[in-house]
């Protein structure tokens, strides 16, 4: 065999054809090292697009803006302007919708408050009819607005600013308080 056309067999080391993908001696399967190396440089730039995502991404940035034609900016952050009444109205008529329309935005909410945990960790603000069972579950994030809590009974109209976190037919929604509001 002519050198140039051969190559040898990385098991048998016997001369085969260059373009050979199974050794005719020893009926090994031959791998082509350029595409393995592809592969793995392949491998390698897409491991490092996804680790850099995760280190410089913003994707969840508490400044991103949310737009609506009734809204309230406050800290380059706006906030949609609605009513437990109406999130909950659209939550009963139309889950899917619901989601789509508050998942992920930022709210300034006015209800009416329904339950104060004992821990400190969360309050729970209802549309303003007499038999709701379910609203806005709202997770309180510091001291500060612990204090503010404090100061509330149940019954009272509160309004809050922050992020709509989840949206549910079975627990209502859920919302991080940003604010507040005096």
């Amino acid at each position: 065999m002519d050198t140039q056309e051969t190559k040898k067999c990385k098991y048998c080391q016997s001369d085969i054809p260059i373009k050979a993908k199974i050794c005719p001696n020893c009926k090994k399967k031959q791998s082509h090292k350029g595409i393995a190396i592809f592969f793995l440089i392949f491998g390698i730039f897409i491991f490092l697009c996804g680790f850099g995502g995760l280190l410089f991404g913003d994707s969840d940035s508490t400044n991103s803006t949310q737009t609506s034609s009734t809204t309230k900016t406050t800290e380059s952050v706006t906030y949609i302007k609605t009513t437990v009444t109406e999130m909950m109205g659209l939550l009963n008529s139309n889950a899917l919708k619901a989601a789509d329309t508050y998942k992920g935005k930022y709210v300034e909410v006015t209800g009416k408050l329904n339950v104060i945990d004992s821990s400190g960790q969360y309050i729970s603000i209802y549309a303003d009819g007499d038999f709701e069972i379910i609203g806005i579950t709202c997770y309180i994030k510091n001291n500060d607005q612990k204090q503010k809590v404090m100061d509330m009974s149940i019954g009272d109209t509160v309004t809050l600013k922050g992020k709509i976190t989840d949206v549910g037919e079975v627990f209502g929604y859920s919302l991080n308080i940003d604010e507040i509001v005096d």
